[in-house]
């Protein structure tokens, strides 16, 4: 119904109160009454040619709006157009008038008319601007509403995951307790995999020291390279990290499972991590397996979600260059802190 209005109704509002008010101002002071001085038929090819003309005006002036808004013209710019695109309008209206009716304009005819216009349109223009002030702000709660929604959604998504790390923390932990003192290994190899969860789990997503995630990547390298082949050739390189360097944590785990989930050929891995510029710079590499070297654009999706994160934490703050050619997996990280 809204749109009927809007689209239809409005117009030939505008239609019927314009030709009112024109009939007012020009008949009043006259002294001459327009439909006493005109036959009916006269009068309704009069009106019907007002009401057609008044859609054209209208479209116009919607479009001219819409094109105000996206633009952000100033309000001199865009009120001028609608202040000299009205009278123009009732000019040419007058004359299709006219024109029908085999009678020829006369300019004496035309002031009060064309100011009439301006007046009215005006005040439509400021209707229907006003109208879509209200739509976009209704938009934007709607939206707003939305984004609250799907945080709070979120909120109860990941209360609910912590409980999977929370009971496998806790399993953990009655395991390291029912082996033998003696078996150092298996003890070692749990104490590093409860000290790896703790850091997921009790980190709130806030900024952590470069150099505390570096020591956290390092302990998940030695778990990933116990049960890595002997044949694996790993070459690991972190600059030293000043204490205020901070970044957001768990960023470049998903890279470095990666290059452990695939390597392959050689088995051979690379990673470096420097400062440079105020930029931390993460490159990683790894031998790939022949059946893997023509899987070309396939990344898996803990690479996919990491570049949704990057979005989020880091916008036109990042690169992240994946080349995958023909021995070799590479990727590299850029982020400006």
């Amino acid at each position: 119904m809204g749109r009927l209005w809007n689209k239809w109704l409005v117009p030939a509002l505008f239609a019927v109160i314009l030709f009112l008010c024109i009939r007012v101002a020009n008949d009043i002071p006259k002294h001459e009454y327009y439909w006493e001085s005109n036959e009916w038929n006269f009068m309704l090819k009069d009106m019907l040619v007002v009401l057609f003309m008044s859609y054209p005006i209208f479209f116009l002036l919607k479009y001219w709006l819409c094109l105000c808004r996206k633009r952000k013209l100033v309000w001199w710019q865009e009120y001028g157009v609608v202040v000299l695109t009205a009278p123009v309008w009732c000019l040419l209206t007058m004359w299709v008038i006219r024109f029908l009716m085999g009678v020829s304009l006369d300019l004496y005819d035309v002031p009060i008319p064309a100011i009439v216009s301006m007046l009215l349109g005006g005040f439509f223009y400021i209707f229907l601007r006003n109208q879509m002030i209200q739509k976009e702000n209704e938009a934007q709660r709607l939206q707003l509403e939305k984004i609250k929604n799907d945080q709070l959604q979120t909120e109860l998504k990941f209360l609910k995951a912590q409980y999977h790390p929370h009971f496998l923390f806790n399993v953990l932990n009655t395991v390291y307790f029912q082996i033998d003192e003696n078996n150092e290994a298996p003890r070692h190899t749990l104490e590093q995999l409860s000290d790896l969860l703790r850091y997921q789990l009790y980190n709130d997503g806030e900024k952590v020291q470069v150099r505390v995630e570096v020591e956290y990547l390092k302990q998940y390298i030695s778990l990933c390279k116990l049960r890595a082949t002997k044949r694996l050739q790993l070459q690991v390189h972190f600059d030293e990290m000043e204490a205020q360097v901070e970044i957001y944590p768990l960023l470049f785990v998903p890279l470095v499972e990666n290059a452990f989930k695939y390597v392959g050929g050689n088995y051979f891995i690379a990673m470096d991590m420097c400062l440079k510029e105020g930029k931390l710079c993460f490159s990683i590499e790894n031998s790939i397996p022949e059946p893997l070297v023509h899987q070309k654009g396939k990344h898996g999706i803990g690479i996919e979600n990491l570049r949704r994160r990057l979005e989020l934490l880091y916008p036109e703050r990042h690169t992240l260059d994946i080349n995958r050619g023909d021995t070799l997996f590479r990727v590299k990280l850029v982020i400006e802190l």
